[in-house]
């Protein structure tokens, strides 16, 4: 699941620590955290049967973001960074 975030999650630690507070039990592991000027994005992996607990659980969040999921890394990737590339642009 791509995210994106606001910079009061620009330590890792802190977004971590966010993340394990919404998540709960649910194992994820954190990829790529990147902070760009004032926003943030990172990916998690999750379990698919977890997926659409999760998903539900960030569009609900205002400050964590759902942008994209998919089962490949390297399309989250893709598309996160394009989701990113836009926002810059505007």
């Amino acid at each position: 699941v791509g995210l994106a975030f606001s910079e009061n999650f620009s330590d890792i630690k802190k977004l971590k620590s966010e993340l394990q507070n919404i998540l709960g039990k649910i194992n994820f592991k954190l990829y790529d955290y990147l902070i760009e000027g004032n926003k943030g994005s990172c990916i998690i992996k999750i379990k698919l049967e977890d997926y659409a607990f999760v998903r539900d659980i960030f569009d609900s969040s205002t400050e964590i973001l759902s942008i994209t999921a998919s089962g490949k890394i390297r399309l989250v990737r893709l598309r996160l960074n394009d989701y990113l590339q836009r926002q810059i642009d505007v």
